[in-house]
């Protein structure tokens, strides 16, 4: 529970400093803004299915120091990015990190789910 809240409160402090930034800096771009910000809230809703999951506390554990790290390479990765989105790389890595995070929720989540049916029995 206390980490649910935690996680809610943290990422409402980033997204709302994030969007003062972008309101206050001349040169930090809308494009960047909105992808930076995007990026925050997609690694908050990671954060609490995680949190939310009936998978393992190892894997919760994990995930929840694994998860900020990949989000702020995500976070850099949207603010350094070009404003323009055709052949924006950057915007294809942070594609790929986010991908590669929701693989790993089910895959943690499917092995869990087998690892339960078969203790049961």
């Amino acid at each position: 529970m206390v980490m649910k809240l935690l996680t809610l409160i943290v990422s409402i402090i980033l997204i709302v400093i994030n969007i003062l930034a972008g309101l206050i800096l001349k040169d930090y771009h809308i494009e960047n803004v909105i992808m930076s910000t995007s990026v925050l809230m997609v690694n908050a809703l990671l954060l609490w299915w995680v949190a939310q999951s009936n998978m393992k506390d190892a894997f919760k554990v994990s995930y929840h120091i694994i998860f900020p790290v990949l989000g702020l390479i995500e976070f850099i990765l949207a603010i350094v990015a070009p404003s323009q989105w055709e052949n924006n790389f950057y915007f294809i890595g942070i594609i790929l990190c986010l991908a590669f995070q929701v693989i790993m929720v089910f895959a943690a989540i499917t092995t869990t789910q087998h690892n339960n049916k078969h203790d049961n029995m």
